[in-house]
């Protein structure tokens, strides 16, 4: 996941997550009953062979899969119930970037934008950063 920084207590953790139960359907079971606490300023990673659940967890984490059962707090407020407040706190990237490679990244970003309801004076801040050559290959001009 990275670094997580915030200025949060340092004897809280910043994700939550207890007995988390999750199944695409009645015979394939991801996980059943895991818990994940990471303390403020921890760096934690998910480590594991393909389909252990590493991006259902993560997806579960964010609110993009609802949770069957257990509890998730984030910054300790519910996923449920807080989703968008949270989410305008977290960035990240889960396998690969759905970007639209004729676009740039300021027009991928405003569809972006527009989604998660951001402000827009950020995009050209970002624009710049996805401009570099770090992020050559990933489309924009």
């Amino acid at each position: 996941m990275g670094i997580v920084q915030t200025n949060k207590p340092h004897d809280m953790n910043i994700i939550e997550a207890n007995n988390l139960v999750y199944k695409y359907n009645s015979k394939q079971l991801v996980f059943n009953n895991i818990s994940v606490h990471v303390p403020v300023g921890s760096i934690y990673g998910f480590l594991g062979a393909n389909g252990a659940g590493k991006t259902t967890t993560l997806k579960l984490l964010l609110g993009l899969l609802k949770k069957q059962k257990g509890e998730i707090k984030i910054f300790d407020k519910t996923i449920e119930k807080n989703r968008i407040e949270i989410l305008k706190d977290i960035g990240s990237l889960i396998e690969t970037p759905s970007i639209y490679s004729h676009l740039t990244a300021a027009e991928n970003l405003t569809i972006w934008q527009k989604v998660y309801q951001c402000n827009p004076k950020r995009i050209n801040e970002v624009s710049v950063l996805a401009e570099s050559p770090l992020f050559a290959g990933l489309g924009g001009n």
